[in-house]
């Protein structure tokens, strides 16, 4: 494919030179149940640039029609007690700030519905959510809660929204600055509520040299600073934006800006940088691919996340995991894409004859241990 010359945020067509991760899968939240299947995902080159004008760090080579938001997209983080408290404080802190007790609340890519469920749950309030991997549940939804299996638009705002909730959905995007000022056109169409976006924060990643958080799923990544200028440039405000997650995400409350000023580009820090980031990611995977044969002591391993941190991190070693652990039931005896490695369950026998179990993601280590103890796991555990 061709490498896109332009930002896609702001239009600049001034560049940093690109970092190349060679042969990626393409899909890594993808259900298999069929080993073959997993192992024959497509691969292509993740080609990051910078822009050096608003900071966006994206994918000039990415192509949206090889990923399939379908019913089989499973991305579900809440059966891990540490996201479900992220949920649940966001969503009570939401439902505080904003006045949303009895009110309504659209969902702009809500996935399976769980975080509008609660939030609603939590406001006594109506909600509309769209998402073309949406799936129905066993039970009917609960009155004044309705889902749409397809893409939003302001022609489909026909009435009053006091938020609009749009998470973990912008680093999908190819064009975000068109998507963002769609996104204010539907914010017009709700009577100017309060939009809240939530995404990946780019510091973190550079940070935690973490190679594994890049992945094609996510063409966008977005240093705190970038994303609240293309939000400026689409015609909102910046009411709130803060790290959250540990840091690993950043949460902005918006509302519609009161005149359309053209807002000045952001300069990039060092720890925003795309150039700091490549020149020291590889070599932090091959330590840590050293440290995690050292660890095992000549035993089987495991990582703990069939997450994307986690099938990106397997894409990305030579020496594969005898399997993946996940607590989520809808990826448990799957495969994991990219490879014909298993999915299974905390509770698998197989866990017991392991050396390591690496921690995929940090956020999750305390309870992965307190669930490893609980099951007497006699080998060690590394958390990136």
């Amino acid at each position: 494919m061709m490498s896109r010359p332009d930002c896609p945020g702001c239009g600049s067509t001034t560049l940093s030179a690109p970092f190349r991760l060679p042969r990626q899968p393409v899909v890594l939240n993808y259900r298999f149940r069929d080993a073959q299947a997993a192992s024959r995902v497509p691969r292509h080159d993740v080609t990051l640039v910078q822009c050096r004008r608003c900071g966006l760090v994206f994918n000039a080579t990415f192509d949206p029609s090889l990923i399939p938001y379908d019913e089989n997209y499973e991305n579900r983080q809440c059966f891990s007690a540490a996201f479900g408290t992220h949920l649940e404080t966001l969503a009570k802190a939401l439902t505080a700030r904003n006045r949303l007790q009895h009110g309504r609340i659209l969902e702009v890519g809500c996935g399976k519905g769980d975080f509008l469920r609660l939030l609603c749950g939590i406001a006594s309030a109506q909600g509309e959510g769209y998402d073309t991997s949406y799936e129905p549940g066993p039970k009917a939804e609960p009155p004044g809660l309705s889902f749409h299996r397809r893409y939003v638009s302001a022609t489909d705002v026909t009435r009053p929204f006091d938020t609009v909730i749009c998470r973990h959905v912008v680093e999908h995007v190819p064009e975000i600055g068109v998507f963002l000022r769609d996104l204010h056109a539907i914010a017009v169409a709700a009577g100017d509520p309060v939009v809240v976006l939530e995404t990946p924060r780019f510091e973190w990643i550079v940070e935690q040299l973490s190679l594994w958080d890049v992945f094609y799923e996510h063409c966008n990544y977005f240093p705190t600073a970038s994303l609240a200028h293309l939000c400026r440039l689409a015609g909102f405000r910046v009411l709130r934006h803060r790290s959250v997650f540990g840091g690993q995400y950043q949460a902005l409350e918006l509302k519609l800006a009161r005149t359309r000023r053209t807002p000045r580009a952001p300069g990039i820090p060092a720890k925003a940088r795309l150039t700091s980031f490549a020149k020291l990611a590889q070599k932090h995977l091959d330590r840590l691919t050293q440290r995690f044969t050292k660890a095992r002591n000549g035993r089987g391993w495991a990582v703990w996340g069939a997450g994307a941190k986690g099938v990106a991190l397997v894409n990305l070693l030579r020496s594969k995991p005898a399997c993946v652990v996940d607590s989520n039931p809808a990826k448990q005896g799957g495969m994991l894409p990219g490879t014909k490695i298993p999915i299974v369950a905390p509770e698998d026998p197989r866990l017991a004859r392991l050396g390591l179990i690496v921690i995929a993601n940090p956020n999750y280590a305390a309870e992965i241990r307190a669930v490893l103890d609980q099951r007497g796991f006699t080998g060690r555990t590394l958390t990136l």
